[in-house]
């Protein structure tokens, strides 16, 4: 049996080098991840999510400069996590001015390529976000967050988001 990293590491890669034959591990994702939020937790594995999806679904290149995003949530902690997520995955920042984010109570990214117009929204399912809340609201330990941010990452694409191209 496989375990979570390797499980994690093999749909990274899937995504990330599926046209382009670059490898970017997981461990080296998250962990930069890590770094940049001060903890791991499931908002930021969502980040993580929605940004190499973003990344796959638009033809960007890591660190594309065409690549734009918005990100529409509610600017609260957790969700707010998920914007260090997607930053860390696609290298849009608020610093470089290629992530923009809206309040909303939804949450939600819009990934768009520039250079071939190609857009992409990526919705984070409502069941999801509230089983989460509830998990969180319980005050889990540290080991118990990183836990959920674990579950996350192993759960299909299909049962977290809805991606749909414009």
């Amino acid at each position: 049996m496989r375990s979570r990293t390797e499980v994690w590491e093999a749909v990274t890669l899937k995504m990330v080098a599926s046209n382009r034959g670059q490898k970017r591990g997981l461990n080296t994702l998250m962990k930069k991840a890590e770094d940049l939020h001060g903890h791991l937790g499931p908002f930021l594995a969502l980040g993580i999510w929605m940004g190499l999806i973003g990344i796959r679904e638009t033809g960007a290149r890591e660190g594309d400069p065409q690549l734009r995003v918005i990100v529409m949530l509610e600017y609260a902690l957790p969700f707010s996590c998920i914007l260090d997520g997607i930053q860390t995955a696609t290298k849009c920042t608020v610093g470089n001015q290629r992530l923009t984010w809206r309040e909303s109570k939804e949450i939600r990214a819009i990934f768009l390529l520039k250079s071939s117009e190609r857009k992409v929204e990526v919705s984070v399912n409502p069941a999801v976000i509230q089983e989460l809340s509830r998990r969180l609201d319980k005050n889990p330990s540290d080991n118990e967050v990183r836990q959920l941010a674990s579950d996350i990452i192993l759960r299909s694409e299909k049962e977290l988001f809805l991606v749909r191209h414009k």
